[in-house]
């Protein structure tokens, strides 16, 4: 198990691994870490002004180090923002689908309660009478269904 996983002995979701500053510290904010402390030597110009060519390519480097994070970061927020992208394209055809079958329930809905109201009228009994009917037999079925 430990070779299908590397070195690591935990996986680490994309958003713990684009939140993570454990390698960079921000300037002005005190947590520097030591890491960064140590592998980084300060840049100091000599007496004229100029940095020697080991400093700018160090430097360089750094600057490299730093661009490559900070484009896997914006790689892993693309994919996230595709992803809610997804869903919610997703979520919207549930919804439409959904609002699409409460209209039909609705339309047959108002069918049978038109047909009703004309059997109703047409066998003498009243509408009260049937909306009567219809709730003792629900609480009938009401009563049978929990006791």
């Amino acid at each position: 198990m430990s070779s299908r996983y590397g070195s690591q002995l935990h996986q680490r979701d994309a958003r713990s691994q684009l939140f993570d500053n454990s390698g960079y510290g921000y300037p002005g904010d005190g947590r520097a870490s030591p890491r960064i402390a140590s592998a980084y030597r300060p840049a100091a110009p000599n007496s004229r002004g100029q940095y020697s060519a080991s400093v700018l390519e160090e430097l360089e480097s750094q600057n490299d180090a730093q661009v490559e994070g900070l484009s896997a970061k914006v790689k892993m927020l693309k994919d996230i923002t595709e992803a809610i992208g997804e869903e919610v394209r997703s979520s919207s055809s549930l919804v439409a689908s959904m609002n699409d079958s409460f209209d039909n329930t609705r339309v047959r809905l108002r069918g049978t309660m038109n047909n009703m109201m004309r059997m109703a009228k047409t066998t003498g009994v009243g509408w009260r009478a049937w909306l009567l009917f219809i709730m003792a037999v629900a609480v009938i079925f009401w009563y049978v269904w929990l006791f």
